[in-house]
């Protein structure tokens, strides 16, 4: 998988949670634009993406991933992609 495909992934999980479109959500999707981010809502994209990518976000980062960007920078880091 590369950095494009994880990306596309991201969104599909983020557009599912937050009951938005896909092309909502750009690198610059976050809590304080995305009107239904809130706390539920949060956790429920934790859950989503830790299935998605069969990952599990260390719970002191996950207060701070607060938007698209930083999700796929938590991403790339869980599975090694910034080692390409």
């Amino acid at each position: 998988m590369n950095k494009a495909e994880m990306n596309s992934r991201v969104k599909n999980c983020m557009a599912l949670v937050f009951g938005i479109e896909n092309d909502a959500i750009d690198n610059k999707a976050s809590m304080d634009n995305i009107e239904t981010w809130d706390s539920l809502r949060h956790i429920n994209l934790i859950i989503a993406l830790e299935q998605e990518f069969g990952i599990s976000f260390p719970d002191e980062e996950v207060a701070f991933l607060t938007s698209f960007e930083l999700f796929c920078m938590a991403i790339y880091d869980a599975i090694g992609l910034n080692d390409e």
